[in-house]
C-alpha cells in the first residue's frame, strides 16, 4: 500500500506540478483529495460506496467541509474513524507549505493523528532517512480495543522518526467505545473553516492563505428503548386519541 501510494504522489507531482497556474493571489478554498472511514474494522476509502450507518447529506465531498454523523450499534467493543485529506490553494502554493496544531485535551476513547498522507514527504526525517506517513496505515487497520492512531503530529513509528513541518497534512479522529444490547451511538464529525467554541479539535492550516480547516468530533451513547416516563406520556396519548 505504501509503495503504491509513493508512485502516485510521484506521478502527481510532476503531471500537476506542471499543470499549476500562477495566481496573483491565493484564491482561499479548499479541496478534499481523498477521505475515508473505519468501522469496526472495516476501512472504506471514498471510491467506494459509503458504510452503513454514515450520513453525508450535510457534507460537501468536492471541498471537504460540513458534518458527517454516523450511528452505531451492537453490544460490545466498536471503533468509529475518519481520515481526510485536503489541500488548501493548493494551485496557488502547492501543498507543501501546510501545517496541522490541536487544542484542547482529547475526551476518554477519543484519539486523533496528523500527518503527511503516505505518498512520501520531499523532505528528510529526524534521523536523515526519507519520510512516509504512517496515518493512512494506522487509520486503515483499527478495530475495536486496537487503534493504532498515535495521537501525534507527523511522526512515523515504523521509521520512528518525525517531520518538521511544514509540508502535506493529513488529519484523522476516531472513537474507541463499549455498547450495550440497547445502547446507541452517535458519533458527529464536523470539518469547517471556522474554531470551534471549545473542547479537542485539529486544525489544518496553509499560512500563505491564511486558512486553516478545523476538525472536531464527539460521541454521544444513548438507550435505544425510551425511558418509562416517555413510555407513560405515549401512552396517554394513546388514551386520549382513544377517547
Amino acid at each position: 500500500m505504501m509503495k503504491k501510494r509513493v508512485s502516485a504522489w510521484l506521478l502527481a507531482s510532476v503531471l500537476g506540478m506542471a499543470a499549476f497556474p500562477i495566481y496573483a493571489s491565493p484564491i482561499s478554498h479548499t479541496d478534499l483529495k481523498e477521505f475515508a472511514f473505519n468501522v469496526d474494522g472495516t476501512f472504506t476509502p471514498d471510491y467506494e460506496p459509503t458504510p452503513p450507518g454514515v450520513d453525508l447529506s450535510a457534507f460537501d465531498t468536492t471541498t471537504g467541509r460540513g458534518i458527517i454523523t454516523a450511528t452505531v450499534t451492537g453490544a460490545g467493543g466498536h471503533f468509529f474513524g475518519g481520515w481526510f485529506d485536503h489541500e488548501i490553494d493548493q494551485a496557488a502554493n502547492t501543498h507543501f507549505n501546510e501545517f496541522g496544531t490541536t487544542s484542547g485535551t482529547p475526551a476518554a476513547g477519543q484519539s486523533w493523528e496528523i500527518d503527511e498522507p503516505g505518498f512520501g514527504s520531499p523532505k528528510v526525517g529526524s534521523d536523515g532517512g526519507p519520510y512516509f506517513g504512517d496515518i493512512y496505515w494506522n487509520i486503515e487497520n483499527s478495530t475495536p480495543g486496537t487503534v493504532h492512531l498515535d495521537n501525534q503530529e507527523f511522526y512515523d513509528w515504523v521509521d520512528d522518526q518525525t517531520l518538521t513541518p511544514p509540508d502535506d497534512v493529513s488529519m484523522a479522529m476516531g472513537w474507541d467505545f463499549d455498547l450495550l444490547l440497547d445502547e446507541v451511538a452517535t458519533i458527529v464529525l464536523v470539518l469547517d473553516l471556522n474554531a470551534p467554541g471549545g473542547g479537542f479539535y485539529l486544525s489544518h492550516t496553509d499560512p500563505d492563505s491564511d486558512v486553516s480547516i478545523f476538525f472536531s468530533s464527539s460521541l454521544t451513547i444513548a438507550s435505544a428503548i425510551p425511558e418509562p416516563s416517555v413510555l407513560l406520556l405515549f401512552g396517554a396519548g394513546l388514551l386520549g386519541l382513544g377517547g
